[in-house]
């Protein structure tokens, strides 16, 4: 909890909005359909990313780890996002130390 929270407030001030429903899988699924811009997670399991991180990439966007490693099976920390805003919000996430 603590990390989502680091991660809030330094992101807080630089989006339009922030949602946090729960569930990975949706949050993936809507990032691939263009809904959000951005999903980030850092203890989830591959049952959680595998096939929404499919739909980002298929998508044209970008899936990693927080470090900006591409997406293996055995991470536990991500980001996905449109491609546009990833780097910057991996560099807010460093700034935060949740990397």
């Amino acid at each position: 909890m603590e990390m989502s929270l680091r991660g809030v407030k330094v992101l807080m001030p630089k989006v339009r909005t922030i949602r946090m429903l729960g569930s990975a899988a949706l949050m993936l699924a809507w990032v691939a359909n263009g809904r959000l811009t951005c999903y980030w997670g850092y203890d989830l399991s591959s049952w959680d990313m595998s096939a929404g991180a499919l739909l980002v990439m298929e998508a044209g966007g970008n899936f990693t780890d927080l470090e900006g490693n591409p997406y293996s099976l055995k991470q536990r920390k991500m980001c996905a996002s449109n491609g546009k805003v990833h780097d910057a919000v991996l560099a807010s996430l460093r700034e935060a130390s949740v990397i």
